[in-house]
């Protein structure tokens, strides 16, 4: 080792034209020089989260003052999803009866790929579909509510495996509303599995990895504001199931008995969009930041193939000041405030160009 020190030393301070030993860095040697980073990145490398909902309805006798809360304040509800034009959403649709057939959005999808922004009308179309479904669920079913039952079956007979669609997308958060009267009853009528921690981690593994899931409720008991809860009085409200699966998945429940039961609902949809993460790119490599320069370039299709139009610059910075995007050096991101603009998701594309933040000062 001593000997290949002095050698590489003589090396370098009498270039005696020796051979280059591998183990060494010669300080003659240049360095690789990689100023600028311009690359195209397609559609497909843009993050974009999704959202899977399940909302479980009890259709017993007694739910029928409940039930039309939601259909009227339904609007309400898919407002907080609507307005996030970025966040590509699905909803499906539940009863609590175990021989029941999904009512909504597991045959054919319900989804934000309805609401149209051409179209005003749109949001209305979706939100009466919504409310049919639930009018359809109606008040006839079962007198036992299978709530954790239900929601696994569903999930399991719309998981791909029969070459259907799965309900469930790898892309996406999952998130549950149930919403009853009565006490949950599947561990009663189907075994331990259904005690909530073991049923939780069931369902967690549907999701997709480092996809949150997570349970809300709207329950009519004595707890909760208005409530009578007949059904319920004789059970106590902390540690029953549901109240351990909300807790265990960090959700929250409320009141199904109040006049401002839409409002309430509409904050499950905030919480929920609340976890999604804007659409964003992960850079190949490290920038200088304040050289970063975002553009987006609109596809052509036509028979000879795809062409671009001319990239258009994107503002940076806040959203209020009229910024598209900012560069987060936490991520390595581009994130994106919207994706609104892109007309072709599938086929247009983003040019990001900036100066790479390899450590050599090239303004000399």
């Amino acid at each position: 080792m001593k000997n290949k020190l002095i050698l590489a030393s003589l090396c370098l301070f009498f270039t005696l034209g020796c051979k280059k030993d591998p183990s060494y860095l010669y300080v003659s040697d240049p360095l690789p020089i990689q100023q600028k980073d311009e690359r195209v990145y397609p559609m497909d490398l843009l993050k974009l989260d999704t959202v899977d909902v399940v909302m479980i309805i009890d259709n017993s006798g007694s739910m029928g003052t409940i039930q039309d809360n939601i259909v009227a304040n339904a609007s309400l509800f898919f407002k907080e999803f609507a307005k996030q034009d970025y966040l590509e959403w699905k909803l499906g649709l539940l009863s609590t009866d175990q021989f029941d057939d999904p009512y909504l959005g597991f045959e054919t999808p319900f989804s934000s790929d309805l609401i149209k922004d051409y179209d005003p009308s749109s949001f209305n179309q979706a939100v009466a579909q919504f409310q049919r479904a639930v009018e359809g669920l109606g008040t006839n079913g079962a007198i036992d509510e299978y709530t954790f039952y239900n929601i696994e079956r569903a999930l399991n007979d719309y998981s791909g495996n029969r070459g259907q669609t799965p309900f469930v997308r790898a892309t996406s958060h999952l998130f549950f509303i149930m919403v009853t009267d009565e006490p949950e009853q599947s561990e009663d009528g189907f075994g331990v599995n259904y005690e909530p921690i073991t049923f939780l981690n069931r369902i967690r593994a549907f999701a997709g990895s480092n996809k949150r899931v997570r349970f809300y409720g709207a329950f009519d008991h004595q707890v909760f504001t208005n409530c009578r809860g007949s059904s319920w009085r004789r059970q106590e409200w902390l540690d029953n199931p549901f109240d351990r699966l909300i807790k265990a998945s960090e959700g929250f429940a409320i009141s199904a008995c109040i006049d401002d039961f839409g409002s309430q609902l509409s904050r499950i949809a905030e919480d929920i969009v609340s976890l999604v993460s804007l659409p964003s790119l992960l850079l190949k490599r490290r920038p200088k930041s304040e050289t970063v320069e975002v553009f987006y370039q609109e596809a052509v299709v036509g028979q000879n193939g795809i062409s671009y139009l001319d990239p258009v610059k994107l503002k940076s910075g806040l959203r209020e000041n009229g910024g598209k995007w900012y560069y987060d050096a936490t991520t390595n991101t581009i994130n994106f405030y919207s994706v609104d603009f892109v007309k072709d998701i599938e086929n247009d594309r983003f040019v990001i160009d900036f100066d790479v933040a390899d450590g050599l000062n090239r303004d000399e």
